[in-house]
């Protein structure tokens, strides 16, 4: 959930008429929410407002820092999986676990996109002082967009930035991922059935 600092701020705001005219006998009972891929951390990126509490914050009760961000390569081809590995220390006295938040950003992307997206996350429980380096893995799927047309999942060729860190907002890590080929996956092939 963000929070934003102002209702004017909230992706849905302008979905929401004046509730005066709807007072009495005369209840609303439509609404109609035009946000489309904008809801979200997602709406308050395209409206450069910042919340007063971002997406992931506050998850815990104790502080850490995230450092030594790596690819197990940095060009993604068809059909592989690349490992993103970092280390997450926690820095206070107390133990406490760390929801690591994992984004990607198409580097001058193709289409209208969101400016950054969330693909994966981990929970990692650490004592004081403790650090642990975690993975999570992203594919293809992790860098496409669905095309209605299709019926497609369509990665581009192009740079994209890999954003790993505690909340939506405090993204301390970043790598670039480069794909070579453009590429299309079927929705069976973007949602493969559990084996």
């Amino acid at each position: 959930v963000t929070i934003d600092k102002k209702i004017e701020d909230n992706p849905s705001y302008a979905s929401y008429p004046d509730p005066a005219a709807y007072r009495g006998n005369n209840p609303l009972t439509e609404m109609t929410y035009s946000e489309g891929l904008y809801m979200g951390y997602r709406g308050y990126d395209k409206k450069h407002a910042k919340p007063l509490y971002p997406f992931g914050y506050g998850l815990s009760y104790t502080t850490f820092s995230y450092s030594d961000l790596k690819l197990s390569t940095n060009v993604l081809t068809p059909g592989s999986t690349i490992d993103v590995k970092f280390t997450v220390t926690n820095t206070v006295d107390k133990a406490g676990f760390e929801v690591a938040q994992l984004y990607v950003q198409p580097v001058k992307p193709a289409v209208d996109r969101p400016e950054k997206e969330l693909k994966g996350f981990t929970k990692v429980y650490l004592q004081p002082g403790e650090s642990k380096t975690v993975s999570v893995p992203i594919d293809s799927r992790s860098l496409a967009y669905y095309v209605d047309k299709t019926a497609s999942w369509d990665v581009d060729a192009g740079k994209f930035k890999i954003l790993v860190g505690a909340d939506s907002e405090n993204l301390t890590l970043n790598r670039t991922l480069i794909t070579l080929y453009p590429e299309k996956l079927t929705t069976r092939d973007s949602n493969p059935p559990p084996l």
